[in-house]
């Protein structure tokens, strides 16, 4: 089969939304700090980013609409993320794969 065929299967397309390596490690910090968060803070979250791919996974996760972004208007100007209803959706089976792997 080739690669230019439709995509069908829900699955594929699941993963294709939060399937990089980070994604979900970015959804979780999000979780974990009230459902928002500064860039520095998920960076602290996930210690294996680094800035230019949070940078990148920020702004793909924003265009798929996992995530909005908003200026906090200040000295310095703050950046804050925070999930969507959409990604909201995903907490329930973020936390299933968390206790899974902490079972296997």
């Amino acid at each position: 089969m080739g690669k230019n065929i439709e995509k069908t299967n829900s699955l594929e397309k699941a993963l294709e939304l939060v399937g990089k390596k980070h994604d979900l490690l970015i959804l979780d910090a999000l979780l974990k700090t009230n459902r928002r968060a500064g860039f520095n803070q998920i960076l602290k979250a996930v210690p294996t980013l680094n800035p230019r791919m949070l940078s990148l996974r920020l702004k793909k996760m924003e265009s798929d609409k996992l995530l909005t972004k908003a200026l906090i208007l200040g000295t310095p100007v703050k950046t804050e993320y925070a999930l969507t209803p959409k990604s909201e959706e995903l907490i329930e089976i973020i936390e299933k794969l968390k206790a899974w792997a902490e079972k296997h």
